[in-house]
């Protein structure tokens, strides 16, 4: 018995197990049982030094499957983000004392950080940048779906190539105006596999006819984190403020210095009427920084800055719920401002650079659900800024029926979801 629980690494385990049960008539039933699990122990402790082979081995021993868990994801990769979808449905798990959901985070993280810091680190599987795939292996061997809102090529592997993997992809954001961009991201995933969540009607209509998704695939439910932002309630008594945030840019440092992108963002933070008129009406400009530009506030006038607050995007969440304006690109928080009946402004802040290609699908002028919001030029912006303080934030009744059309739902996102999850754990996918 000792010798052959030593030989761990056979590839005809099978036969030794069945070996043992038939030659250990003596035994009681427990020493068996022990026996077993010791030998199912080993086959887990494997010690796994890559993605290929971490596939392989969990392909190779889903006969010891004891299926169980739901992991939950979002980037992984990126320590400022805070698009946190799937964050919103695990703590649902948790708040629902559905222990068997765990959560990938990156060790770095502010989101870990604070975790940490609130002793608040349970069912958190730990990512760090040099990955441990024995570490995961014990998850995912023993893991129903995966529940992603952030796709890369880790995870594509997984999902792809290990037979037993379910899969439900969330988003980060509706997909809609940076559709081109994420085409990848949803293609490359096997068809069969492709579970993902519409939030509005424009999105459903893409992930069938522009990415080839099956309608038994598309379940129709919304982002998470928007129920966010019916439960944080700002303090009434804080000034009012007006969120800034442009869509990042696959920059290199150098070239980012350089960019129309941060000339006409520095122009716009330091626009001298804009700040005067702002300090006048007691108004924050909430602006959030390009990841290569956290460090560096030089190129910000101090004495415009007690009126413009600079973030990283960890902080996000709580200014899309307190701000009463949005000013973008192309970002798809701008549905999120939608959502809670505010204002989103569109600038087209670099559409005249001729070396910003990887963008040029995602501008839009004048899209139908810019409605009519949209600018190239900062003085009509910053006109368009002032009606809306002028008129105390409020849209019209046509624009906010227009924006309540857009989503599918406004409550209860987060319990369709887990309603969801059930189903295609179950294999129904109607």
């Amino acid at each position: 018995m000792i010798e052959i629980m030593k030989y761990k690494y056979c590839y005809c385990y099978k036969i030794i197990i069945i070996i043992i049960f038939i030659n250990s008539e003596n035994l009681s039933n427990k020493i068996l049982r022990s026996c077993y699990f010791n030998f199912v122990n080993s086959l887990k402790n494997k010690h796994i030094t890559s993605l290929s082979q971490l596939i392989i081995e969990l392909n190779k021993n889903m006969e010891f499957r004891n299926p169980k868990y739901i992991i939950f994801a979002d980037n992984i990769y990126n320590k400022y983000c805070s698009d946190i979808n799937a964050f919103t449905i695990f703590e649902y798990y948790i708040h629902n004392n559905l222990s068997n959901a765990l959560y990938i985070i990156n060790v770095e993280s502010d989101l870990y950080k604070y975790l940490y810091a609130n002793n608040k680190t349970k069912n958190l599987i730990l990512f760090r940048k040099k990955i441990n795939y024995t570490y995961f292996f014990k998850f995912l061997l023993d893991t129903e779906i995966l529940v992603l809102s952030y796709n890369n090529n880790i995870f594509i592997k997984l999902i792809n190539e290990v037979s037993f993997l379910k899969y439900l992809y969330i988003n980060h954001g509706i997909t809609y105006f940076k559709s081109d961009l994420i085409l990848p991201e949803l293609r490359n995933i096997n068809i069969s596999k492709r579970n993902i969540i519409a939030s509005s009607k424009f999105e459903y209509r893409i992930l069938i006819k522009k990415f080839n998704y099956s309608k038994e695939y598309v379940h129709k439910a919304g982002l998470p984190r928007y129920e966010l932002y019916n439960r944080i309630k700002p303090n009434i008594s804080d000034k009012k403020c007006i969120l800034s945030f442009f869509t990042y840019r696959h920059f290199n440092k150098s070239i980012f210095k350089k960019s129309l992108y941060k000339i006409n963002i520095v122009k716009l933070i330091n626009d001298k009427l804009l700040i005067k008129y702002l300090k006048r009406r007691n108004i924050e400009l909430v602006f959030v920084q390009h990841h290569l530009d956290l460090k560096n506030k030089k190129n910000y006038k101090r004495h415009f800055l007690r009126n413009v607050k600079l973030i990283n995007h960890f902080n996000i969440t709580y200014y899309i719920t307190k701000c009463s304006l949005f000013i973008t690109d192309f970002s798809s928080i701008s549905f999120a401002f939608m959502f809670q009946n505010k204002p989103a402004l569109f600038y087209l802040i670099d559409f005249q650079d001729k070396n910003n290609t990887y963008e040029k699908n995602c501008f839009r002028i004048n899209d139908p659900l810019q409605f009519s919001n949209y600018f190239l030029n900062k003085n009509e912006l910053i006109n368009k800024i002032k009606y809306y303080i002028d008129n105390n934030f409020q849209i019209s009744k046509e624009l906010k029926r227009k924006y309540e059309s857009i989503f599918y739902y406004r409550h209860n996102i987060t319990k369709r979801i887990y309603q969801i999850i059930n189903k295609i754990i179950k294999g129904n996918n109607s």
